[in-house]
């Protein structure tokens, strides 16, 4: 018997048939760093139609309506400023303020053991219309420049927080695509930092990435609390998908250090932190100051790396049979998945997999294709061959949103759907699909770079690695193809799936067995 069959046996799984002390601390986004912020995308939509074609327009939603919240009762919770445009999204900012106030209150004791203390400031919207009526942080006072640059702030000198109102903000932009929900989040999150200003954590000049995960849970322990209807706001399942965006959004660019003064965290660790609040709550946020989650590489590998902006060539060619220079994406990621699931996992019965470009789905002979096909990739069981849709798998690497390990993250469940028959998976449904998310997060653990936090022996001849973006764009794919609604439970939902694939990532073949 093999460890993995062990361990999915034994548990039932598989049967027979920001800143310190008075620091501005903000939300980051690619903007703030220099680079151009990720146009969003569709997340209820797969990016080609089934037969191929990467010039047939989108189906589905490319909006997502508005949260439901309560009648505003306090007009003076927001600071407008006397010239500030109106936006639809205005009395669910307020509604959102209000319900903070009184979670917080709730909440706090609960978490710190004292009485919560209402922000002793204001909470501004910026504007380019605003005259400077808007307060420093340690300077005197804030122009919309300095706001467009940070999208939002907390500032604990004068406890009080400032977003970016703009027209052509990144808040705006992710209100008009995904809904107001995703500007409630940020507010949110921007609450976590007036939460550690009054713990005293923003007083131990603790490392920026490790107070803006925290901040990031507390945001989703709020957003869990109004998925669950348990507040004055209440969020739909497409409000859930557009939080996860919007932590996305507001990630490190590839190749910050996260762990340098102002890091963030990349994609991947920022919905982890939110995922982790949403299911367990604010007194489970309170202890990652002391015990924090794990962080995964956001630096370039090498230059080669860096030249590629993180993303391997396109295509099939192995490279040099010696040292495996040269190979291409696909010649490189194949041999290894195969390699892991023959070797690494200990599966003495499985066949190692061969991959076929078609440009349709009816190139693909199979009588019994699994699933999956327009969405990139999908298994032919008799045939031990993953066919990939090269047109869907070429527009998905050529958006700067996704690249390369969209396509690792896709032909990495079907290779983890063959493990799962290898070793005579009965479990079938949404639950099969998603220990594939996790499998195939178990087979991305030892692909991280060598030394790194969660790094894993490798067997010998395995070369890939992941590159910093990867696992963002995994994150993204998921959010793509997942379930648009929770209780459709065929592919999982976007947050079950990226869940399940994140315990992968962090625990390893054993997280899947749980």
């Amino acid at each position: 018997m093999t460890r993995l069959t062990a361990l999915l046996i034994a548990t039932g799984l598989f049967a027979a048939a920001c800143g310190a002390e008075v620091a501005v601390t903000a939300t980051r986004s690619d903007a703030s760093a220099g680079a151009t912020a990720a146009p969003p995308f569709d997340p209820g939509t797969p990016a080609i139609e089934d037969d191929g074609n990467p010039d047939d327009p989108p189906s589905g939603p490319t909006t997502t309506p508005p949260v439901t919240a309560p009648t505003v009762s306090d007009p003076n919770a927001i600071n407008f400023g006397p010239n500030k445009p109106a936006r639809p999204y205005d009395d669910f900012l307020l509604a959102t303020l209000a319900d903070l106030d009184t979670w917080w209150e709730q909440t706090y004791p609960a978490v710190y053991g004292e009485a919560w203390q209402p922000l002793q400031g204001d909470v501004y919207a910026a504007y380019p219309q605003r005259p400077d009526d808007l307060p420093g942080c340690g300077e005197p006072r804030t122009s919309y420049d300095d706001v467009q640059q940070f999208v939002a702030f907390y500032c604990g000198l004068a406890d009080f927080i400032v977003y970016d109102d703009g027209d052509d903000g990144l808040l705006a932009q992710l209100a008009d695509n995904f809904g107001a929900g995703t500007i409630g989040i940020v507010l949110a999150h921007e609450y976590g930092h007036a939460i550690q200003q009054r713990s005293g954590v923003l007083r131990q000049n603790l490392p920026t990435v490790t107070t803006e995960q925290q901040a990031d849970c507390f945001a989703g322990a709020w957003a869990g609390r109004a998925a669950r209807g348990e507040g004055g706001i209440t969020f739909s399942d497409a409000d859930v998908r557009a939080g996860l965006i919007a932590m996305l959004e507001v990630r490190d660019p590839v190749g910050i250090d996260q762990f340098a003064p102002g890091g963030h965290g990349s994609g991947f660790d920022r919905v982890g932190a939110f995922q982790v609040g949403f299911r367990e709550g604010a007194v489970r946020c309170g202890d990652l100051i002391d015990n924090p989650l794990p962080l995964m590489p956001n630096q370039f590998n090498d230059n080669n790396d860096f030249a590629n902006e993180g993303n391997a060539p396109f295509g099939f060619d192995a490279g040099d049979p010696e040292t495996g220079v040269g190979a291409e994406l696909f010649g490189f990621l194949v041999p290894d998945l195969n390699l892991f699931w023959g070797i690494d996992a200990e599966i003495p019965d499985f066949i190692p997999l061969t991959l076929v470009p078609v440009q349709s789905e009816a190139e693909a002979a199979c009588a019994d294709l699994e699933p999956g096909l327009q969405n990139g990739a999908a298994l032919c069981p008799s045939s031990n061959t993953v066919f990939l849709n090269e047109p869907v798998a070429r527009s998905l690497y050529e958006q700067d949103t996704f690249g390369d390990f969209s396509l690792g993250y896709l032909i990495g469940v079907a290779w983890a759907e063959a493990a799962q028959r290898s070793l005579g998976s009965a479990i079938e449904g949404e639950q099969r699909e998603l220990i594939n998310d996790c499998l195939a997060g178990a087979w991305v653990q030892t692909v991280i770079p060598v030394d790194f936090q969660l790094s894993q022996p490798r067997a010998e001849g395995r070369t890939s690695i992941v590159s910093p973006g990867d696992l963002d764009e995994a994150v993204r794919t998921a959010i793509l193809i997942g379930d648009l609604d929770a209780d459709d439970n065929v592919l999982g939902s976007p947050f079950e799936k990226i869940d399940s694939f994140r315990d992968g990532v962090i625990g390893g073949l054993n997280a899947c067995a749980n």
